[in-house]
């Protein structure tokens, strides 16, 4: 059974409305409902974070690639808390749109809300952040064309977009400095703890062969589908 809901979230989001009055929606903007059955779900009867990861992989790489006109592929995804669980028999609603577009990648945010439509009330799961590159084509390297933020959230989300960028570049070579030290240094100190499990014993392996049902639009395997 999935947690009861911490935020309700209105069912349709404001339109932006244009110079001339026009009621128009964000042109990267993809959104996909889901409902989730017992194929979809774990032994506790809840969608298991693969499947939903695999959803908004497929969701955000329509977004990317309706803004760039090209194949998109996932560079990668930044941390993904869940709020809720959600169980078989609610639908998932997912909108993905493009932040910010830089020389050949960009940023798509990505939205998760579950609904139930017997009461008619939705509410938020996750929010993410996925970086997508733009493939080369028999041209060359593709050069993304600039995303116009029209609203306020909009813009706010175009100038985080580049803050973010910039903490990922820094993390990374954080990371790599990290292990490079990790791997000069010996171990000169061991804690014993009580009843302490050694790490072998928390090991799995899976080996799978992939097939079509593994891969994309693209014939490729999907960027999530090793969290199933």
């Amino acid at each position: 059974m999935a947690n009861e809901p911490r935020d309700h979230v209105p069912l349709e989001e404001p339109m932006f409305i244009l110079e001339n009055g026009e009621m128009c929606r964000n042109p990267t903007e993809v959104k996909m409902s889901q409902i989730v059955l017992p194929c979809h779900a774990n032994y506790c009867g809840e969608l298991s974070a693969g499947q939903l990861l695999k959803w908004m992989d497929s969701t955000a790489c329509l977004s990317a690639e309706r803004h760039a006109g090209c194949s998109c592929i996932t560079a990668s995804v930044d941390d993904i808390h869940f709020i809720t669980t959600i169980g078989v028999g609610q639908v998932v609603n997912i909108t993905a749109k493009v932040n910010r577009a830089f020389t050949s990648s960009m940023e798509v945010g990505i939205l998760v809300r579950c609904e139930d439509l017997f009461s008619n009330r939705q509410w938020k799961v996750c929010h993410a952040f996925a970086t997508f590159v733009a493939r080369r084509t028999e041209a060359g390297k593709v050069q993304l064309k600039q995303v116009i933020p029209r609203t306020q959230a909009e813009q706010m989300e175009y100038s985080l977009a580049a803050e973010r960028r910039r903490m990922r570049l820094i993390h990374a070579e954080i990371i790599n400095d990290l292990l490079s030290s990790c791997s000069s240094q010996t171990v000169s100190e061991r804690l014993d703890y009580q009843d302490a499990v050694p790490a072998e014993r928390t090991r799995v392996e899976s080996v799978e062969l992939v097939l079509p049902p593994h891969a994309n639009h693209q014939v490729s395997t999907f960027a999530t589908i090793s969290a199933r």
